[in-house]
């Protein structure tokens, strides 16, 4: 962390007695170094407060709390109603130290592979900032803030959203000049109950927008393409259907794990373009970034050689090849959208038997059933050989697909899955994170 004031860092908060320079801004007591700035954020699990005061004897200067900590001086602490709030304003306050133009990205599904999309577009131009992982809510992306540098020249944030006013509360702190938008899907559905609900809150992200910035949004999402927008002024669609977008992709070829694809751009004409990744999905993704770091003013063609240095983050997208067999390492989130984009790309890399692992879809609502079915049928029509499935909900993927396994453990599911394997297979693990899919996949390779 660059050097900042005490002060300056917990302006709108408090007032701190004794000023100092900050070293950091910390969430886990282990991670506390002197002069740091503790947040004793209450989790599932632990509760930073029984923390406190091992912060402060091991070296932070200040605590910020939602209940008055004894054992802690009181002019080290300061009490305030929500931490998280407080977590997204010192963000806020250090973000307004640097002249830094911000990219926002949201969506209900592909944020964190259109932020790298994005980055591997737009660094090779000028030094750029990105969030690490999924680093895209209340704490994980005013951490990205934190890091940022003099140097720096943009940033390119992710946030996320639980429920309607999360993305608000990020993009006033953030004040992204450029936003784009993957998707509206049907994630969060059994909290927010409508899909027009999940458009409201992921254009949130205009909120904090500069008035001439450049909002990009998915021209094919049919939530997206009629949405009314009256901030920013300037708004850019990307598609591969809807031909009247701004910047369309066409003439898609997959070549093993390689994209190819001409980007007709309404102002820079037609630019080619090649990814290190298959399925639709991956073409969108790429399209966004380049329909965004062009409307910043960089060459367009440069912008799109820039794109086959594309590399996944986590397991979205990864591929392994192993004793003549691929696999596809696709869980760190599910959705309807994206279970089909997975059983596309295995069954477009595949060149034996097409294999799915697939698991529960968290969060969709009253509809789950359906749409777990759906997914199997889909998979069914298809041409998917092997359906192999664990989770609650999973049992009516099964149910969709009509001859598919649902194991009652990962163990089960991976001795299976490592007894049936034969060369040329296929293998694609697809289910939402709170599955724990590495779990199958670490016994499986």
């Amino acid at each position: 962390m660059e050097q900042v004031y005490l002060s300056q860092l917990l302006k709108d908060i408090t007032v701190p007695q004794n000023d100092c320079i900050v070293s950091g801004v910390v969430v886990d007591s282990r991670k506390v170094e002197h002069n740091s700035v503790f947040l004793a954020i209450k989790g599932e699990r632990v509760n930073g407060e029984d923390y406190a005061a091992k912060a402060v004897e091991a070296g932070a200067c200040f605590v910020l709390t939602e209940n008055y900590i004894a054992d802690v001086p009181a002019e080290k602490q300061c009490t305030v109603e929500n931490i998280l709030n407080a977590s997204i304003q010192l963000g806020a306050n250090f973000r307004q130290l640097y002249d830094i133009e911000v990219i926002g990205v949201t969506g209900s599904v592909g944020k964190t592979s259109t932020k790298d999309f994005v980055w591997t577009a737009l660094s090779p131009f000028a030094q750029t900032v990105r969030s690490l992982g999924n680093h895209n809510n209340e704490i994980g992306m005013p951490q990205t803030i934190f890091g940022f540098t003099k140097d720096d020249k943009y940033a390119i944030l992710e946030m996320g959203m639980d429920d309607l006013g999360d993305v608000h509360k990020l993009s006033v702190a953030a004040k992204p000049k450029y936003a784009v938008i993957s998707c509206i899907g049907v994630s969060h559905l059994e909290k927010l109950k409508t899909q027009e609900n999940i458009l409201k809150a992921k254009l949130e992200i205009c909120d904090g927008m500069d008035p001439d910035g450049v909002l990009v949004l998915n021209g094919d999402d049919k939530f997206l393409k009629g949405a009314a927008i009256a901030n920013p002024a300037n708004v850019k669609y990307f598609a591969v259907e809807n031909k009247s977008a701004d910047v369309v992709a066409k003439d898609i070829v997959q070549d093993g794990l390689n994209t190819t694809f001409t980007i007709c751009d309404k102002i820079h004409g037609e630019v080619q373009c090649t990814i290190p990744a298959v399925g639709v999905h991956n073409v969108m993704n790429a399209l966004s970034a380049y329909t965004v770091v062009t409307a910043m003013g960089f060459d367009p063609h440069k912008t799109a050689e820039n794109l086959k240095y594309y590399v996944p983050s986590g397991m979205r997208g990864k591929v392994v090849s192993k004793d003549d067999v691929t696999f596809i390492e696709d869980c760190y989130n599910a959705s309807p959208d994206s279970m089909r984009a997975a059983v596309n790309t295995v069954c477009s890399i595949a060149k034996g038997r097409r294999i799915c692992v697939f698991g529960d879809m968290l969060e969709l609502g009253e509809d789950s059933h359906a749409m777990h079915k759906a997914v199997g049928e889909y998979a069914k029509e298809k041409g998917v050989d092997i359906m192999l499935c664990f989770g609650n909900e999973a049992k009516y993927i099964c149910e969709g697909f009509g001859n598919a396994t649902l194991f009652e453990s990962k163990d089960s599911l991976a001795q299976h899955l490592k007894s049936i394997m034969q060369k040329d297979d296929a293998v694609i693990f697809k289910a939402s994170r709170g599955m724990a899919f590495e779990e199958i996949i670490n016994k499986v390779y």
